[in-house]
């Protein structure tokens, strides 16, 4: 009886070790297409990108180059100063008698909650 146990067992090792190796034959067979397909797609987006930045890179150096070319004689000054808007410039001139004074003092608001005796801030 002791070896049609053991003839049970190696067989049942035997079918197991096959259906493993069936299972995962079949599982390399549909993953490795599918990781193939997925790889070729980020290559090939990849390259699209990466042309897509050389030609903007190429496109700016052109306009960089342009600007170069330009005479730079031709410029010219701005007229306002920065608070032109705000006081009529008048500030940039230096006559500004009513600069930084503060206005009148607004309306009361409502009184707040009395602090806690012994607290910070009471």
């Amino acid at each position: 009886m002791d070896l049609e146990q053991r003839i049970k067992a190696y067989r049942f090792v035997a079918y197991s070790a096959v259906a493993f190796s069936v299972v995962a034959v079949i599982s390399v067979c549909v993953t490795l297409p599918m990781v193939y397909n997925y790889v070729h797609h980020v290559k090939r987006t990849m390259h699209s990108e990466i042309n897509f930045c050389k030609g903007s890179a190429k496109d700016i150096w052109s306009e960089v180059n342009q600007l170069k070319s330009i005479p730079s004689g031709n410029r010219t000054a701005r007229q306002a100063g920065y608070d032109a808007g705000v006081t009529g410039g008048a500030a940039s001139a230096g006559g500004c008698d009513a600069c930084c004074l503060p206005g009148a003092a607004g309306p009361a608001g409502t009184p707040g909650k009395p602090g806690r005796p012994g607290k910070p801030g009471a």
